[in-house]
This record gives structure tokens, C-alpha cells and sequence, in this order.
């Protein structure tokens, strides 16, 4: 090592802050080196050597949306997936099922639809909530809130708090790339990184919890990937709501962007690693199972990540790119045991139901 990566070395192991700079300096270095160091800031912020997960389900209600991503093959306007909405029989029968496997937390995802005003989520809400009131409803986006603030006409203030007392939990971050040089190229009809930050602050000012995902790998640049991190730690700086970090690499296959060479396995490894590192506010981040694999996914187990997210009953995005990774609880708790860590079911605030 030269003078200057001992001295980054030594700032990581004291446990102090490293600049954007210095995050990018990481990704140059020995990936066993990286994962070491990672590991030792997962321990600082989280002691334990347990690793939970959560049995919950993803109910796509929609995939009519008029945002047309370029990376998403799930939306009607991609000609993949018939348009299609659920009758609220149909969530009804989905929410059934997860309560019947165990399940605690339900995620209703749809889109950008152009006719889904505040009413109709408060009405998805009530849909979930009055018939199981101890359901835990971790659900929407930021881009749905924002999408809902402006087909209604109201505030984000308003959208959010309606949705709070209605029954709305707590929303997933949702961030793609929050880089607006990228986010103008592959998804312009969605919001921008100055409107995400605003979703949460929303979120914080109505006593909210988040989380901060990443979808790499669409063309960016090293720096805007430590551009994105920047953003989340400041948000984090600011709100105290964010709960996870979940990075995952974009799956051209299927998109409109099949052109793009897929990220690797050490790519992931060394953002999960840097990411650890350079998050020194954010506790939990997760091993993107879903869509790197269940083995990569436990090595990272070993490089700052310390938690495998979902079982995810019934992911259908991710899967209209080809990839159709899937577990169930018996898998995880032996992916966990096997990295020498201590599984736990956990529920969606992070506390354990039950150990292993």
C-alpha cells in the first residue's frame, strides 16, 4: 500500500467519515482488503452476528404506468405484459396467502398510472388494512407519491399524511440512480433527485421510515456512483429515516437497453463493501439475493452486508428481465447459517420475531 491508502486505511479503521474522494479511491483496491475493512464498519454500527430476513410479499396491483422506463421491462408500454389491474379481491386473496405462509409485511408496488389519483391509493390502503389491520404495509414509491401529489393537486405534506392515516406504514426508497445525467437518459418522465430528497423529507416530517436502494450498472460513471451515495448519506444526515441500503445491478435483458454489458459479481461485492464504508448512518444493508444470486448474496454477508431482505412471495418485475432467482425461508436460514451467522425472521422495523 502507498502512504496515502495506509492513511485511508487507518481513518476507515479508527472509524472515521471518509470524503466522496476517498469512497472512490476504494474501488481500486484488493477486494479481500475492501471486504475486511467493510466488515470491521458493519461491526461498529452493528455488533451482532445475526442476519435477518423478512417473509412478505410484493403485490404488483398494476403495471399500467406512463413513466415507460427504459429499464424496466415490467410496464404494459414495453409490449412484454399485458396491461392489467387487480380487482381488490384479487389483493385480498394475495394478502391471504402471505398471512397463511407466516408473512408479516406487504409491498404494493404499481406505477405511474394516469388515472390514480390520492383516492385511489387511499382506497388500496384501506383495501389492505381493513380487512388485516396488523399487516405491516411497506408500500408505493417516492415516484408514486410525487406522481399522486400532482394528478391530485396537493402537497407531498398532504399526500403523505392522508396516506399515514389511512393506514400507509412506511414507503421503500425506491432511488434507481439518483443522478439526474441518467435519470434524464433512462427514466425523464419520472421524478428527479431534488424531488426524491423531497419525498423524504415528507416522509420525516410525518414520522415516516424509508430505505435507499441503488440500481447500477446503466451507464454511469465511478463518480456519480459515489454521486448517489452522497445523497443518501446526506438524507440520512437529515431525516434519520432510513432504515436499509439495498444496492442491485440493472438487468438490460428484455429492456430497452440491451445493449448495456451487465455489471460483475466484484462490482457488487465492492459497492456493497464501499458502500458500508462510506454509510457510516445507515445500519442495515442488505444482500441483493433477488438479483446477484443467492451465493454472491452470501458473500456479502461477509463484507458489510447484514441483512437478506424479502422472501418476496411473487416478484414479477425483476423476473420480465429473464432473471428468475427465487428462495423461500428454509433456503435463506441455511444461506445465513452457512456464513457462519446467527438467521433470524425479523419484522419490518428490524426487530426479531424469531431465531434459528
Amino acid at each position: 500500500m502507498t502512504i496515502e491508502e495506509n492513511k485511508l486505511r487507518d481513518k476507515i479503521i479508527a472509524n472515521r467519515r471518509i470524503t466522496p474522494d476517498e469512497a472512490k479511491k476504494l474501488f481500486a483496491w484488493d477486494l479481500i482488503e475492501l471486504g475486511k475493512l467493510a466488515d470491521l464498519r458493519r461491526k461498529r454500527v452493528f455488533p451482532e452476528e445475526r442476519v435477518g430476513f423478512i417473509i412478505d410479499r410484493i403485490i404488483n396491483f398494476t403495471n399500467i404506468c406512463e413513466a415507460a422506463c427504459h429499464f424496466c421491462a415490467f410496464h404494459a408500454k414495453a409490449n412484454l405484459i399485458e396491461p392489467y389491474e387487480l380487482s381488490r379481491d384479487d389483493i385480498i386473496r394475495k394478502v391471504e396467502a402471505l398471512i397463511a405462509a407466516g408473512g408479516t409485511q406487504v409491498m404494493l408496488q404499481g406505477g405511474l398510472h394516469p388515472d390514480h389519483t390520492l383516492d385511489t391509493y387511499m382506497d388500496l390502503v384501506h383495501t389492505v388494512k381493513d380487512a388485516f389491520p396488523h399487516v405491516y404495509l411497506h408500500s408505493f414509491s417516492p415516484a408514486e407519491l410525487v406522481h399522486i401529489a400532482r394528478k391530485s393537486g396537493k402537497s407531498l405534506d398532504v399526500v403523505v399524511s392522508t396516506l399515514r392515516d389511512a393506514g400507509l406504514d412506511s414507503v421503500p426508497g425506491a432511488s434507481d440512480l439518483l443522478v439526474d445525467r441518467i435519470r434524464a437518459r433512462v427514466s425523464p418522465r419520472k421524478l428527479t433527485t431534488a424531488e426524491w430528497c423531497a419525498v423524504m423529507d415528507a416522509l420525516h416530517r410525518h414520522n415516516m421510515k424509508s430505505s435507499a436502494t441503488m440500481t447500477y450498472g446503466m451507464g454511469e460513471t465511478l463518480g456519480e456512483r459515489i454521486d448517489h451515495l452522497r445523497v443518501i448519506r446526506d438524507t440520512q444526515d437529515r431525516t434519520g429515516i432510513l432504515r436499509a441500503f439495498i444496492p442491485w445491478s440493472f438487468s438490460p435483458s428484455m429492456t430497452a437497453m440491451e445493449d448495456i454489458v451487465p455489471a460483475t459479481g466484484i462490482e457488487y461485492l465492492k459497492i456493497v463493501a464501499v458502500a458500508r464504508i462510506f454509510l457510516d448512518n445507515v445500519t442495515y444493508i442488505q444482500a441483493g439475493w433477488l438479483t446477484e444470486g443467492l451465493k454472491l448474496a452470501q458473500i456479502a454477508l461477509t463484507m458489510g452486508a447484514n441483512d437478506m431482505g424479502g422472501v418476496l412471495m411473487e416478484e414479477v418485475v425483476v423476473k420480465a428481465t429473464g432473471i428468475e432467482t427465487q428462495t423461500n425461508m428454509t433456503e435463506l436460514i441455511d444461506i445465513i447459517s452457512n456464513a457462519r451467522k446467527l438467521p433470524v425472521q425479523r419484522d419490518s422495523d428490524y426487530r426479531v420475531i424469531r431465531s434459528f
